[in-house]
């Protein structure tokens, strides 16, 4: 059964389809109705990889709020696909009708099949729920509340991240920036793997990648981009904190020309010295590890809070762990200066470049109000750019990007 309170006020609801030769979950965001206990959406032409996905596997997930249903997915009668245009104009107006739904039997209906789950929504740093007092009243495991929280994120994680504009900036100079460093023959080790998303583009540059990562989920699904894309003779995945890093030995004895680690995986770490440690025995002499941080201190985000007089938001890093939202799981994280973190890792590195991620641009939560600036982004980009490895800006960002060198 739908649940009443969830409707008909969103306007969309996300619905969750798997590929039907990659079964990688593609994931759109749709205008809706509800009637008879089904939801009923209209596909722009039935060429949408949706609506054939759909179609093809006759089930689906959507998610409207907080809750997640499993649904069969079919063609509506005749008679509901009459019924649909009259309740579509009413919730989303004529205009919107005739120029997204001209053609009214491209309807898909999706009826439940069960109760559905709850799933928290992705929330700013600003705005979890659980305070760290709150948190440690669970007497949660640390690590298996990371896990979890990335196993929760993992299904919409690249959907998230691919719609937010900072979070797409900043894996680009990451991975602009760590290919200055690689050579074809390289081999690399990448921690805190995600999906796979950098490691699919990165394996295009490089010999081999072995990819890493605390969330099961998370390694299902770089799992599943390997198998679809065939490359399976150049991305090994594996399951392992950063902290275990060492036990890459015992699977290769291949030492890797570079280590990586970015968008603040290991903010998530707690024995980031063990970890450093493991790093250097990997790697080979000469060899770069690159990261990006989660800096305790981001001059864009104190003005930015400053300027519509959110003072109390000013500085939400300076109590630290800081707690983040992720997967709709609220959990501890740890933030560096970066003189602290270079010198957290002095015993085995040396800095070769550190580069804001990014300086003038906000952190990725304030994304949707950076891109109401328009083209002036444009400018403030091209500023950023040159910039961003200037001291004292470069270290000053959201996330500190850091080139080390072996010792």
């Amino acid at each position: 059964m739908i649940e009443k309170t969830s409707a008909p006020g969103p306007e969309f609801i996300k619905l969750i389809t798997y590929g039907r030769k990659t079964g990688l979950p593609h994931i759109v965001l749709l205008r809706f109705i509800i009637m008879d206990n089904s939801f009923y959406v209209v596909a722009g032409h039935k060429g949408s990889d949706w609506y054939k996905n759909a179609i093809s596997s006759g089930s689906a997930k959507v998610r409207l709020g907080n809750l997640v249903y499993l649904v069969s997915a079919e063609l509506p009668s005749e008679k509901e696909k009459e019924d649909l245009r009259a309740p579509f104009i009413r919730k989303y107006g004529a205009r919107i009708v005739s120029l997204w739904y001209k053609d009214i039997s491209n309807s898909l209906k999706l009826t439940p099949v069960s109760q559905p789950t709850f799933r928290g929504f992705e929330r700013g740093e600003n705005e979890t729920i659980l305070t760290l007092e709150g948190w440690k009243k669970l007497g949660k495991d640390y690590l298996a509340s990371v896990s979890e929280a990335f196993d929760s994120a993992s299904e919409e994680y690249d959907f998230t991240i691919s719609r937010n504009y900072i979070n797409t900036f900043v894996r680009r100079i990451s991975i602009k920036t760590l290919l200055k460093y690689t050579k074809r023959e390289d081999i690399l080790l990448e921690i805190g793997c995600g999906t796979g998303k950098e490691a699919m583009e990165i394996s295009q540059y490089v010999s081999k990648i072995y990819i890493t990562d605390i969330s099961e989920a998370m390694l299902k699904l770089a799992s599943a981009k390997i198998k679809a894309y065939s490359l399976d003779s150049k991305v090994i995945p594996l399951k392992l904190r950063a902290a275990e890093v060492s036990k890459v030995r015992g699977i290769t004895d291949k030492e890797f020309n570079m280590i990586y680690s970015l968008n603040g995986a290991l903010n998530c770490e707690p024995e980031i010295e063990r970890f450093a440690e493991g790093a250097y025995s990997l790697l080979a002499d000469g060899g770069y590890f690159i990261c990006s941080i989660r800096n305790k201190l981001c001059i864009s985000e104190m003005l930015l809070h400053a300027l519509v007089l959110q003072f109390n938001k000013a500085t939400p890093r300076k109590k630290q762990p800081v707690m983040i939202s992720v997967g709709g799981m609220d959990i501890p994280t740890f933030y560096y200066y970066p003189s602290e973190f270079v010198k957290r890792l002095s015993k085995y590195f040396h800095p070769v470049e550190i580069i804001g991620l990014p300086t003038l641009l906000p952190p990725a939560y304030l994304s949707n109000y950076y891109v109401r600036l328009g083209r002036i982004r444009v400018l403030i980009e091209a500023i950023e750019n040159r910039l961003s490895s200037l001291f004292p800006l470069n270290r000053l960002g959201d996330q500190t990007l850091f080139v080390f060198k072996k010792k």
